[in-house]
């Protein structure tokens, strides 16, 4: 019993000699993100950096904010399509619970935005173009419009008017089907408008004729304003098939238009670039 008593004599003496010392440096516990749980600032830096590699999202003022897997974009794009194209970006990113996409649609502060004097492009302006939706001969009726993005922008001197990705309209203008024994399918289109800046353009443009081979053959030819060029940019925005951003991404060649054999239909797939010369010159800006 004295042992004992001994004992807890002295296990006592020794709490009273350390207890107040490990008050004064209390005790840090960090706990580790369990496994498959990304950083909220890795996240960021990611989305970041995709958005930089992208030819047309890098020039917008996009702003990113990442807490607990949830993203938030902000700032403004020039199109619906950006807007789109940049939720899509953070969507895809590991980690990633949920994007709040407040990107704004309107004039952006980048470079590219459209001039304040009044500027005149002059007719026989080249505008290329990529489509978003495709065409048909065999299911398409003149009047009907179709969705499409500017390849490239549209240039005057040394001021940008239309950015490259700014939305515009393609109206099938004519659409004539082949007999069966002979004749050939053909689409006419034209370029109907150009938004940029929040605004829509009217333009009228030279007619774009793609024809069909004749009986047997399988090449479509395309007249008038320019070459047809096939590609896709591999993206995806807006709910439709193809995109206006990234079109450096993942390109690739190929026929553009077909007409084949049977029925001798004639198709303008998506994504697929088109070249109209205007016809009369347009002014943009105020």
């Amino acid at each position: 019993m004295k042992r004992t008593a001994g004992v807890l004599l002295l296990l006592a003496g020794i709490a009273l000699v350390f207890i107040p010392r490990m008050q004064a440096f209390p005790l840090r516990v960090t706990l580790a993100p369990w496994p498959g749980q990304a950083n909220d600032q890795t996240i960021k830096s990611d989305i970041e950096a995709k958005l930089f590699q992208d030819s047309v999202l890098k020039q917008r003022d996009i702003r990113v904010e990442v807490q607990n897997g949830v993203v938030t974009l902000t700032g403004t794009v020039n199109t619906e399509l950006e807007r789109s194209g940049a939720g899509r970006i953070a969507q895809q990113e590991a980690g990633v619970t949920q994007v709040v996409n407040n990107l704004t649609v309107g004039a952006s502060s980048s470079p590219l935005a459209a001039p304040t004097s009044s500027v005149t492009i002059p007719a026989g302006t080249v505008v290329t173009v990529r489509m978003i939706d495709s065409i048909d001969s065999s299911r398409n009726h003149p009047g009907e419009e179709f969705h499409a993005s500017l390849d490239s922008p549209v240039v005057v001197g040394d001021r940008v008017i239309f950015p490259k990705g700014s939305e515009a309209t393609i109206r099938l203008v004519n659409a004539g089907q082949a007999g069966t024994v002979r004749g050939s399918s053909s689409l006419q289109l034209q370029l109907v408008s150009v938004t940029a800046n929040g605004k829509v353009y009217p333009v009228e443009s030279a007619d774009y004729e793609l024809h069909g081979g004749s009986k047997g053959k399988r090449t479509a030819e395309a007249t008038g304003a320019g070459a047809i060029v096939g590609g896709l940019i591999g993206a995806i925005a807006g709910g439709r098939k193809g995109a206006a951003i990234g079109a450096g991404a993942g390109a690739g060649t190929g026929a553009a238009a077909s007409a084949i054999t049977k029925g001798q239909v004639v198709r303008v797939p998506s994504e697929t670039k088109l070249d109209f010369r205007l016809r009369s010159a347009v002014s943009v800006g105020s």
